[in-house]
């Protein structure tokens, strides 16, 4: 005869269980933040060394071209990955893109000419699409009741590539010439590939779909949580290029002004869990106001002081900021997928994937067309302008119903 079950061995058991999925969550996400820190690492060592590459590549045309040609590549790239990613699997995607970025480190380091430097931009594109596409994919797959703040932890990785790569290439640079840098990111990327077949889990929890993609394109919880994302890269775009070099003018070091964004960077990654906190309290859309608010007024700190201490808080303070903007309105992509009862969550990220780089290059023509005549506090506060309006047309927004699959 069998026995009821001991009370204390059940709650035994479920703790376990608990454990090890939060433990293989905790991996999923750390994976995930290694594979976008690399993407972002890669990005920050090829600005710098560019010039410097045997293809002698000096010309403002053809700078041009290799930058435009990145971003060509990704939002051609990115609708493919989405597609394939919710079809074969979001971690066959992720080694796609591992080798493409391999790839396109390859021919950073060896290319002779401007075509194969240019083939490499195109590659190093497709590799990030890939990446973020799946990426985030996964931890919206595997993380959906911490999604805001897993998220946030995730985006850190980034955040923390794009400042240390420019570091970690002029110091290589110096140390060995141009080729060890670019050495260095291949062994690192050979490490990213056993990770990711070592931890992600292979193949795809749900079943195949036939996703209606005019339907999902045109839901409107979608469509907000996608302008909130292209707000906030349209918000630190401008951030990144103009900041260092309105510090350095007023004599303040390179190596201060890494440190300054590192130190940001850190307070972005901790801030992580508030703004999940918060958002397990309100709304997705009421926190990603109150984000998108928040940036609109601290956005223009950074042109109020001209110390590195004072500037480096006000630095921290957009940090948190964007993170109240951009960590809900990523994870809101991944929960319109859920209030659809599907998983395409590849689908959704690479609608994420667009409208990122869509906010980056809308602001890099508002930095071009401003910071001539208006100067750079005039361009921050022409950001902030366009966020306050922005969040009108984010409070009338109302939830969609559910995306019939």
């Amino acid at each position: 005869m069998q026995g009821k079950e001991d009370p204390q061995h059940v709650v035994a058991a479920e703790e376990v269980v608990s454990t090890a999925t939060h433990s293989k969550s905790w991996t999923i996400v750390g994976v995930v933040a290694f594979a976008l820190f690399l993407d972002y690492l890669l990005y920050g060592i090829v600005v710098p060394l560019t010039p410097l590459s045997p293809a002698k590549v000096n010309s403002e045309e053809q700078l041009g071209l290799l930058y435009g040609g990145y971003a060509v590549s990704v939002l051609l790239v990115t609708p493919l990955f989405g597609y394939l990613g919710d079809r074969v699997g979001a971690r066959i995607m992720m080694i796609c893109g591992v080798v493409l970025a391999a790839s396109a480190t390859a021919l950073f380091g060896l290319a002779s000419n401007f075509s194969l430097l240019l083939a490499a931009r195109l590659c190093q594109g497709a590799a990030s699409a890939a990446t973020w596409t799946s990426g985030l994919a996964l931890i919206a797959e595997h993380y959906t009741e911490k999604r805001v703040e897993m998220i946030g932890y995730a985006f850190t990785g980034s955040t923390a590539g794009s400042v240390l790569g420019p570091v970690i290439g002029g110091l290589m640079y110096r140390a060995g010439g141009y080729h060890l840098p670019f050495l260095a990111s291949g062994l690192l990327f050979a490490i990213e590939a056993g990770l990711l077949l070592l931890f992600l889990p292979a193949g795809r929890s749900g079943q195949k779909e036939n996703v209606d993609l005019r339907a999902l394109l045109l839901n409107k919880s979608l469509l907000v949580a996608a302008l909130a994302v292209a707000l906030a890269a349209f918000a630190w775009g401008i951030i990144e290029p103009l900041v260092p070099v309105r510090l350095n003018r007023y004599g303040v070091t390179a190596e201060t002004i890494g440190l300054m964004f590192t130190i940001s960077s850190i307070t972005y990654g901790l801030s992580a869990p508030i703004v999940g906190w918060v958002s397990e309290r309100l709304s997705v859309k009421k926190v990603t106001i109150l984000g998108t608010l928040a940036m609109a007024l601290t956005l223009p700190t950074l042109s109020a002081f001209e110390q590195a201490s004072l500037a480096g808080v006000a630095l921290c303070l957009v940090n948190i900021s964007y993170a109240f903007m951009l960590n809900p309105a990523s994870a809101e992509l991944g929960n319109v997928v859920d209030r659809a009862g599907m998983s395409c969550y590849s689908a959704v990220y690479a609608v994420y994937n667009i409208a990122y780089s869509v906010g980056m290059v809308v602001t890099t023509v508002v930095a071009s067309a401003t910071v001539g005549f208006l100067g750079f506090r005039g361009a921050l506060l022409c950001v902030s302008a366009v966020l306050i309006l922005s969040t009108v047309l984010l409070a009338v927004q109302e939830d969609s119903t559910p995306i019939k699959p």
